[in-house]
């Protein structure tokens, strides 16, 4: 441990009793300075390395009170222990002497004991002093900044909140805290998506230089990145350094330090004659870190450069909190708004959605017709279409492209049109080219198998960048022969379940509709019994999982149509709310469509 030594300093013109004073602070283990000219002191160059100064001042010496008066006044000297001292008889009024500035008084002769005695007790009193002036000073600080947080800082981060016009209240910020803190630079660096730090606002009040905000001038100042290309934080900057770091980087003189990279400030310098000096960088904190604060070059009273005190710390990070809070209600209040454009897109792409499945479903002599169509999200990628077609059968069609939400939506409108188009296409090709003649009877599986081969070269050579897909099955109904014809392209079998509780299914005919541009499909043809009922779906029903992760599977779905002998709109009610049940509040994971159709 390193002891602290006492300097000493000794004024007496006198140069005995100089010399006795001297031998006793020897003796006492003290070194002291001597002089005979007591104005040597306030020239010293370093005057605030002395401890004590042992004044000589006697009655015929009273021009001294001036000088204890004029260690009053210094700046250094102020809190200074001064003990005069003289023979008893000679020593002046010593109220007078403590009233001038004097701490203490020594009388000679005097003992080792009672010298030390006297420097402890000046050392105590300017130790005191010092930690006095110290708590003042740091009181008065704390003062001016509850009222700067009073007036200034509360009431600003109020007037802040009422700002709508995002690039004025950034400008308002820097602008603000510029003032507050008597800063000539000011910048506002807001944190991108891609965790780069891009320019907001920057202004230099002696060069009369302001960019962003409502100057409309663009700030010439490229984004920062807040990680190198290898990942790892980019702390050669001071601002990203305190956004990373969520710590404030108060630097004297940015000339001055290695640590961080002002390249760019020292390139500004250059071109506009400039010299930054003092950068105080704060980083805008809530939950993550927003952006950077920075001032640079905070002026004294007499306009000169100078670092930025403990205050302006203080300050610039209350300013700095009032301005994030500000910010992030402002940015989440801008994604909400946002947010609510999404979702009223989605609802009229939810209504137009609604509006490619079919209103009603034909009424069929003798035949029972229901279909289901539940999203998981606010639009499908799930579709069925029932249409009669012009000699009077009935297309059914099931389908489900990959992936769910607005893309697979769009892809559904897109297939569900071409499956329209190219079926009206056969019969009025079918039609134009028998004018004059018999009108043939149309051949369901060449309309079949036609529609899809089409609709699947289409997908897979216009939108194979896309990597999109739908399976499906399409069928055509006779009513007159009670035949179904159908394609399975790639889609979960459908279920036929008998009248005498067998369970068969319709597997694929070809492949999924998009993977394949020149796929072949083929149909194939089944009779329809009495008491015949057909089930096809998608597969948000046997994917359902409940709380543990597990399965409705499709053996699952089979019983249920095993032991259901209602109405098929009742039957698909009945399985919709097992589905329900089961996944038990989890959510429903895939979109869930359901077309069943039953012989009476």
């Amino acid at each position: 441990m390193t002891m602290h030594t006492t300097h000493l300093f000794v004024v007496d013109p006198d140069e005995e009793r100089l010399t006795k004073l001297i031998k006793l602070l020897d003796e006492c283990g003290y070194t002291a300075q001597t002089t005979a000219v007591p104005e040597h002191i306030l020239s010293l160059p370093e005057p605030n390395t002395i401890d004590i100064v042992f004044l000589h001042i006697t009655e015929a010496a009273e021009n001294n009170f001036a000088l204890l008066r004029q260690f009053q006044a210094h700046a250094e000297l102020r809190h200074l222990p001064i003990i005069i001292y003289g023979i008893k008889d000679d020593l002046i009024d010593m109220d007078h002497a403590i009233a001038a500035g004097a701490t203490d008084y020594l009388t000679l002769p005097t003992t080792a004991v009672l010298l030390k005695t006297r420097v402890r007790t000046s050392l105590e009193k300017r130790l005191f002093a010092e930690q006095a002036t110290w708590y003042l000073r740091e009181f008065n600080e704390m003062e001016k900044l509850a009222d700067d947080l009073r007036l200034k800082i509360l009431p600003l981060g109020i007037a802040l909140s009422t700002e709508k016009n995002f690039d004025h209240l950034l400008e308002q910020i820097v602008i603000e805290a510029m003032t507050i803190c008597n800063a000539d630079m000011g910048a506002l660096y807001l944190r991108t998506e891609d965790d780069y730090l891009r320019s907001a606002i920057m202004r230099t009040n002696s060069l009369n230089l302001f960019y962003g905000g409502s100057t409309g001038t663009e700030v010439p100042a490229l984004p920062l990145p807040l990680y190198n290309q290898d990942g790892q934080p980019n702390h050669s900057d001071a601002m990203t350094y305190a956004i990373l770091a969520h710590e404030t980087v108060n630097i004297a003189n940015i000339y001055n330090v290695g640590r961080f990279n002002f390249s760019n400030t020292k390139k500004f310098d250059q071109t506009h004659q400039y010299r930054t000096v003092s950068c105080l960088t704060v980083p805008l904190l809530n939950h993550r870190a927003i952006g950077v604060l920075q001032l640079c070059n905070t002026r004294d009273e007499q306009g000169s450069y100078v670092p930025f005190q403990a205050y302006h710390q203080l300050v610039a990070e209350s300013l700095a909190s009032q301005a994030t809070v500000v910010l992030h209600n402002h940015i989440l209040s801008k994604r909400h708004e946002e947010l609510l454009g999404y979702q009223r897109e989605l609802e009229i792409a939810r209504r137009l959605q609604e509006g490619f499945l079919p209103k009603e479903l034909p009424q069929l002599p003798n035949w029972e017709l229901a279909a289901r169509l539940q999203p998981a999200r606010i639009v499908s990628g799930d579709f069925y279409d029932v249409l009669t077609l012009p000699d009077g059968r009935i297309a059914l069609v099931i389908a489900d492209v990959c992936d769910k939400g607005v893309v697979a939506a769009l892809f559904m409108a897109l297939i569900r049109s071409l499956l329209r188009a190219y079926l009206q296409q056969y019969y009025f090709l079918l039609e134009q080219s028998t004018i004059g003649s018999p009108q043939p009877f149309p051949n369901p599986a060449a309309a079949l198998t036609n529609t899809t081969s089409l609709t699947n070269s289409y997908i897979a050579q216009q939108h194979s960048q896309n990597h999109m897909f739908a399976t499906l099955f399409f069928g055509i109904l006779d009513l007159d022969s009670s035949s179904l014809t159908y394609v399975n392209a790639g889609h979960n079998p459908p279920l036929l379940l008998k009248s005498d509780g067998r369970i068969l299914t319709l597997g694929s005919t070809g492949p999924a509709v998009g993977l394949q541009a020149e796929a072949l499909y083929h149909a194939k043809a089944l009779t329809l019994e009495p008491g015949d009922l057909l089930f096809a779906y998608t597969d948000g029903i046997i994917d359902a999982r409940d709380p543990e992760k597990r399965f409705f599977t499709l053996e699952r779905l089979k019983g249920l149509l095993k032991n259901n002998g209602e109405p098929v709109d009742v039957l698909l009610n009945n399985i919709e709310t097992a589905v329900h049940n089961y996944i038990d509040g989890t959510g429903q994971f895939d979109d869930i469509t359901m077309l069943a159709l039953k012989r009476q």
